[in-house]
């Protein structure tokens, strides 16, 4: 489900995600668990290329690891980078939710495939909150 990044570094996760599944969803949520622990809160950088609308539908596999692990990890930022409407959709669909969901990041940003270089520039210069 996910590839994790060079750019992954003390508190920052950097991945790159294809296809939605429960046992990627544990896998995943069980790294941010752990530098969660370790740093307090988290920067989450997240690559999604080439998402189609059946890829986009694989991640619905994401809602019930949410509920169960996402008050188990805190998201100060999170930079998604990705190159297609159903990446975007799902982002924005999550942003909407955000007030009210338990995987809520206090910043998000959304980034084209191209900007690669500004967002992964934008997450590490995130500031920690005060």
């Amino acid at each position: 489900m996910f590839e994790i990044l060079d750019a992954t570094e003390d508190d920052l996760v950097a991945v790159r995600v294809g296809g939605g599944t429960a046992d990627g969803y544990e896998e995943f949520y069980s790294l941010l668990i752990e530098r969660t622990k370790q740093h307090g809160s988290i920067r989450v950088y997240e690559e999604v290329p080439d998402w189609t609308a059946t890829t986009y539908l694989t991640h619905l596999h994401g809602v019930l690891p949410d509920l169960r692990y996402g008050p188990k990890f805190d998201i100060r930022s999170y930079a998604c980078v990705g190159d297609s409407f159903w990446a975007k959709l799902l982002f924005h669909q999550w942003r909407a939710i955000r007030p009210v969901w338990p995987v809520a990041p206090d910043q998000m940003r959304y980034f084209q495939l191209d900007n690669r270089d500004e967002a992964i520039q934008w997450i590490r210069n995130v500031s920690p909150r005060p």
